[in-house]
């Protein structure tokens, strides 16, 4: 990306890009006595939307069940930290989290995963997996987005846009000054 201010396509592009990239990042939820709580996790992108993987035992379950606003965190590090930081990009995603129980988007869920992360291209973690929507343990879960901080230190250092999305997630509509909303 050039030096230059990216247009809304360019930074939609690039978040895109990330999510395809980095298999990473950190889940927060809303616990259920209303403190959040943090999970790291494997994030599979679907365009702006990521799905990731659980069981119905976990606290982060049953908060989801209770509240889906989530928010998450991505960023490529560069290799050489702190001396590369001119090449650092971050994003901090505000979503709405929903239980994935059609069978084809389960399907679709597993496809993408596959492809997105290598380890599982051998696995049989999903062999198992139920597509009946309730039976079983593991199940997934779709986060749309709905607004996100976007850092792009290829820019210039600190350089930071409120990210807003269209009506149905699939797209950046606007980016706003970081600074301005703070």
């Amino acid at each position: 990306m050039a030096s230059n201010e990216p247009t809304t396509a360019e930074v939609e592009d690039e978040i895109r890009e990330l999510l395809r990239v980095e298999e990473i990042g950190s889940l927060a939820v809303v616990g259920l006595d209303g403190a959040p709580l943090v999970s790291t996790m494997h994030f599979a992108a679907d365009g702006l939307s990521v799905y990731f993987h659980t069981f119905t035992y976990t606290r982060k379950y049953a908060a989801l069940l209770q509240d889906n606003r989530v928010g998450y965190t991505l960023e490529h590090v560069p290799a050489d930290g702190f001396a590369a930081r001119t090449e650092l990009r971050a994003l901090q995603m505000s979503g709405l989290a929903t239980r994935v129980t059609d069978p084809t988007e389960m399907d679709h869920a597993i496809e993408v995963s596959h492809e997105q992360f290598d380890f599982l291209k051998e696995a049989d973690i999903f062999k198992s997996f139920k597509r009946t929507g309730g039976a079983g343990s593991q199940v997934f879960f779709r986060i749309d987005p709905v607004e996100a901080l976007w850092n792009d230190n290829r820019v210039r250092i600190q350089w930071r846009k409120l990210v807003k999305f269209d009506a149905d997630a699939k797209h950046v509509a606007a980016l706003e000054p970081y600074r301005d909303q703070a």
